[in-house]
């Protein structure tokens, strides 16, 4: 009987867990985003949106494939579920965390346009109104900047849903 080894060094090995951790972050923002993005969600949709940016960051922490956008895009989902959801403090330390993320990073303008779109509706919670404006006014510079149609069409979307 002859030892026989295959090599399989240029083949990737396919990592379940990793599987696991790639489907379910994307699933769960997906679903969130859907929420957001409706005309009318029901309460029910509003108050889901924590768990799903909850669980969608914990599974995108855990990818190896994970750089500092995604994960600044969690954050900022954390705090659009809890801005939605009344939590201004809490809201407003996920919006910092998510631009702390990405402060140092060169990355297209519409990941500080939504940053700063979290802080406006943070900052309109806690009543901090001259805060709001700056970061809303910000948020909509920032969109002029954003080379992409649908990714711009996108960020006003969330920017125009923010009753100043």
């Amino acid at each position: 009987m002859t030892d026989q080894k295959s090599d399989n060094s240029n083949s990737k090995a396919v990592d379940p867990i990793q599987d696991f951790h790639r489907g379910v972050s994307a699933s769960m923002h997906n679903k969130a985003m859907d929420i957001l993005f409706e005309d009318a969600p029901t309460g029910d949709e509003i108050e889901s949106l924590i768990e799903l940016a909850h669980v969608a960051h914990w599974h995108w922490v855990r990818r190896e494939d994970k750089k500092p956008q995604n994960i600044s895009v969690a954050l900022w989902l954390l705090s659009r579920a809890y801005a939605a959801n009344g939590f201004g403090e809490r809201a407003l330390g996920y919006a910092r965390q998510s631009l702390e993320t990405i402060e140092h990073e060169n990355l297209l303008p519409s990941f500080y346009g939504y940053c700063n779109e979290a802080f406006a509706r943070a900052y309109l919670l806690l009543g901090e109104k001259e805060k709001a404006a700056v970061s809303y006014a910000t948020a909509l510079e920032i969109s002029e900047t954003v080379p992409n149609p649908q990714a711009k069409e996108y960020l006003l979307d969330q920017i125009n849903r923010i009753e100043m």
